[in-house]
């Protein structure tokens, strides 16, 4: 199969459906004219903002080809060909698929950066895959999201430099932790999530950073993880910490209520106080207890000291969305009863 005429550069992460419709758009195609050229198919194809599609190895070996690119480059750069490839014996004749209905829990599909896209000649809205619905582009400090209405745009990160310095934080502390930095994150981002929903205590400066972004009222969901990203950061860190001093066989009663004190420190700093902050922190302690060294594998020592999944979490593939990754309950605005008992930590060590 021979190559089309005219080519696109590649977009980080981007969804296979959205690169399929500016590939075809680039070309004069129709994306469901591009998509009968790499196999069989019989769902209408939606829109990339709505779904993702699915290749089998042959029709991926089919759309490298119409790219002009090798298949280990083109599985390289669109995430869901290498997570999520159609089962397949080998020798399959090519096909595609359209998930129905698109499973968030697998991965979110959240719109790419806009100057990235115009810097790499993208003529349409292009959609990544993404682990939340939402994504910082840390070339132009913006912030990305999901939301689909028409006008929607990416936010501008200027007015909260501290959101920006954050992201610096959580790469850094995934690459040096691996599985385990993508735990802890996902663990602290639900913590706030379960502040958020019951809408009683939250850090005061989300207030303050909603309005410095300058955005309309009613957008809070939308921008609940934007203006809780430092605080969900440093929880994250603090969160690790904990873990790793567990895996190690090195935690007593007392280092766990100096822990906890230390947390209610730093909950204070944010303004939150008494024991209702508290109870995602200690809900997430019982997850994750056990005898000293046997709960999981122990953090290798060395240089990065890499905190791999243990416990609650036996397993974490590279990619999945964050509300597959935590092992806590709780989502953004499943809005649920306040806990009966509220534990205070004086009770509880």
């Amino acid at each position: 199969m021979q190559p089309l005429p005219r080519r696109v550069r590649f977009l980080a992460e981007e969804s296979t459906n959205s690169f399929v419709h500016r590939l075809a758009e680039t070309n004069g195609l129709g994306p469901q004219d591009l998509l009968s050229m790499l196999g069989a198919g019989d769902a209408p194809v939606p829109e990339p903002q709505f779904s993702e599609v699915h290749l089998n190895a042959a029709a991926h070996g089919r759309l490298a080809a119409l790219a002009g690119c090798r298949t280990g480059v083109l599985e390289y750069v669109l995430p869901t060909l290498r997570r999520h490839p159609l089962p397949d014996p080998d020798g399959a004749p090519p096909r595609w698929d359209v998930p129905n209905p698109w499973e968030p829990a697998e991965d979110c599909l959240v719109r790419v950066c806009d100057l990235c896209a115009l810097a790499k000649g993208a003529r349409r809205e292009a959609y990544a895959v993404s682990a939340a619905s939402w994504r910082v582009c840390g070339r132009h400090r913006r912030w990305t999201d999901n939301l689909r209405e028409d006008g929607v745009t990416c936010i501008p990160l200027a007015a909260v430099p501290e959101v920006f310095a954050a992201h610096g934080e959580r790469v850094r502390l995934e690459r040096r932790l691996g599985a385990g930095g993508r735990i802890a994150f996902a663990d602290a981002f639900h913590i706030a999530v379960f502040w958020w929903n019951q809408d009683a205590q939250v850090p005061r400066t989300w207030a303050v950073r909603h309005g410095q972004l300058g955005l309309e009222r009613g957008s809070g969901r939308r921008v609940a993880a934007l203006v809780a990203y430092p605080e969900v950061v440093r929880l994250a860190g603090v969160l690790a910490a904990r873990e790793r001093r567990r895996l190690r066989g090195g935690s007593s009663r007392a280092q766990d209520a100096d822990w906890l004190r230390g947390v209610q420190s730093v909950f204070s700093s944010w303004g939150l106080r008494g024991s209702f902050p508290m109870e995602p922190v200690l809900q997430w302690t019982a997850r994750h207890s056990g005898p000293a060294g046997l709960p999981g594998p122990r953090p290798a020592r060395g240089r990065h000291r890499r905190l791999g999944a243990s416990g609650p979490h036996p397993q974490v593939l590279p990619g999945p969305a964050l509300e597959a990754v935590t092992c806590l309950p709780w989502r953004l605005g499943e809005r649920e009863e306040a806990p009966v008992h509220l534990w205070s930590v004086s009770s509880r060590v």
